[in-house]
């Protein structure tokens, strides 16, 4: 259970391997998942399963030098969602349902810092000849994964997309760089993210294989149909920073 944090606290780091998949799924299937006051972001009835797959290179604390962090892999599965605040404007974030690590102190500690639900898991992630191939092994399986991103085709829109175009699908799935999570009341805790947008560098790949053990784990329990693949893109690396300990007050 996180403790949360007492005054926010600021991490730093650099992603240089990093892979974002978003999946469609029909909303009445996982509405349940995600607790008031947050709310599905949805399309034409679907919701969105959004997976990063990812390298951390030196995570640490703003102020402590590099040779200080701590470098791992991450495998997160997050709904994208919203929040409104009392005025009627309305802000967008991820609600984290698992992440994945291969570091014992950032399970650890993520655990009691944020709601991100971390597991120790074997977490591979490497590049050979223009594919990209990622491999998790939990240690309750349900965390389990392979993913094969071939970073060299030019990938276009399923037949069966619910997007008309490839940019109103970009435009509809762009990655929302905060986490939510419901903080008792009417208060949402947020996992905020900056970067230079300047330096951000997401382009679409095309994906030839993927297995996730969670989707499996959600069909058994609720009985949904395999979310479908709308969108996969891979991110140039970029500096991070990461806070922690804030939280905003909004609409119950």
């Amino acid at each position: 259970m996180p403790i949360g944090m007492p005054v926010p606290v600021t991490m730093v780091g650099r992603i240089d391997e990093c892979l974002l998949l978003s999946y469609r799924v029909a909303s009445e299937a996982v509405e349940h998942l995600v607790p008031t006051p947050l709310e599905l972001v949805t399309h034409k009835g679907f919701a969105f399963l959004n997976i990063v797959v990812c390298h951390i290179d030196r995570m640490r604390p703003r102020g402590v030098p590099a040779w200080g962090g701590v470098s791992y892999h991450h495998v997160a599965y997050r709904l994208m969602v919203r929040a409104q605040r009392g005025d009627g404007t309305a802000f967008r974030g991820l609600y984290f349902l698992r992440s994945d690590a291969d570091s014992g102190l950032v399970s650890w500690g993520g655990n009691l810092a944020s709601e991100f639900r971390f597991n120790v898991a074997e977490v591979s992630l490497g590049m050979h000849d223009g594919v990209v191939s990622a491999a998790v092994r939990s240690r309750d399986g349900v965390g389990d994964a392979s993913l094969e991103v071939d970073t060299k085709c030019s990938p276009e829109l399923r037949e069966d997309s619910i997007f008309e175009t490839m940019e109103l699908a970009r435009s509809v799935l762009k990655y929302a760089p905060m986490g939510l999570a419901p903080r008792g009341g009417r208060k949402v805790a947020l996992a905020e993210v900056f970067r230079d947008e300047l330096d951000w560098d997401e382009r679409v790949v095309g994906v030839s294989e993927a297995r996730w053990a969670f989707f499996e784990s959600l069909g058994e329990s609720v009985g949904i149909e395999p979310p479908v693949l709308e969108l996969a893109t891979r991110v140039a690396p970029i500096d991070y920073r990461w806070r922690l300990g804030r939280t905003e007050r909004v609409a119950g």
